[in-house]
């Protein structure tokens, strides 16, 4: 009975804490990097974290990891972005190509990752 108990409460941390983390630490992250003169934001910091979420939730859901076939998603999705914003601008700036690739990269893996989770809860 305790080691299912244990299990669901471990289950609802990891659902639940990248939403927490970008809730309640945000302004923290936010006011730290603008004192270091940086523009870097929580969800900058939190696409390692989330990968590896994807990569433990398809391990519990579907009994194998589907970081490669994500991988592979987001290096397309670098391409693309690259290409358009190459034919937008005429020109590729790194500082702005490697921005708008990693909040792509943010916006995917937090919707993978929360696709993961309904995926589990139906699952179990």
């Amino acid at each position: 009975m305790e080691s299912e108990t244990s299990l669901i409460i471990g289950k609802l941390i990891l659902y639940c804490l990248p939403l927490v983390l970008l809730l309640f630490f945000s302004k923290i992250t936010q006011r730290h990097f603008k004192r270091q003169h940086s523009a870097i934001k929580l969800p900058d910091l939190l696409v390692p974290f989330l990968i590896l979420g994807i990569h433990i939730l398809s391990e519990l859901t579907y009994g194998f990891s589907v970081i490669p076939y994500f991988l592979i998603f987001i290096f397309s999705l670098g391409i693309v972005v690259l290409l358009v914003i190459a034919a937008k601008k005429g020109e590729i700036l790194y500082k702005s190509f490697f921005k708008t690739y990693w909040r792509f990269v943010f916006i995917s893996s937090i919707l993978a990752y929360y696709s993961l989770v309904t995926a589990n809860v139906i699952m179990t």
